[in-house]
């Protein structure tokens, strides 16, 4: 572990927000405006020093058992790894182009073993003798 000793001094206590400063004219003093409290100044000095960095989030601290560690998350380098791995893989080909639809009422294929084309055959034609019987011409079947 390294040796960097880093020391923060606060010589006095806002009585408004309650933070600890050094130069007063450097002091932003965040307070909501309904706070019911009477300022009080102190000037009891304090200083902390950290002793120790943490290897796992890399903030110093001074005392073990009250250091709180936030581990950051790798997924910035989780995504990159996904869009190189992406860029590398093979292209798919694209599908061919998918066959024309059938239609059973335009097939003409006396031959067409479908069962929608042979049904519609079979209804046409039953349609088309029972107008011929009930008196209706030919040429306006179609």
């Amino acid at each position: 572990m390294p040796w960097n000793p880093k020391i923060s001094v606060g010589l006095a206590r806002c009585g408004r927000c309650g933070k600890r400063y050094s130069n007063p004219l450097t002091h932003v003093c965040v307070v909501r405006m309904d706070r019911k409290t009477k300022p009080k100044r102190s000037l009891k000095p304090k200083a902390s020093v950290a002793l120790v960095t943490c290897g796992t989030c890399g903030k110093p601290y001074a005392n073990p058992l009250t250091h709180v560690c936030q581990v950051r998350t790798d997924f910035k380098r989780r995504l990159a790894a996904d869009q190189k791995r992406q860029a590398a893989a093979p292209k798919k080909r694209p599908k061919p182009p998918a066959r024309p639809a059938h239609s059973y009422r335009a097939c003409r294929d006396p031959e067409c073993g479908r069962q929608a084309c042979q049904a519609w055959r079979e209804g046409y034609a039953d349609g088309y003798q029972d107008g011929l019987r009930d008196g209706r011409d030919e040429s306006a079947g179609e």
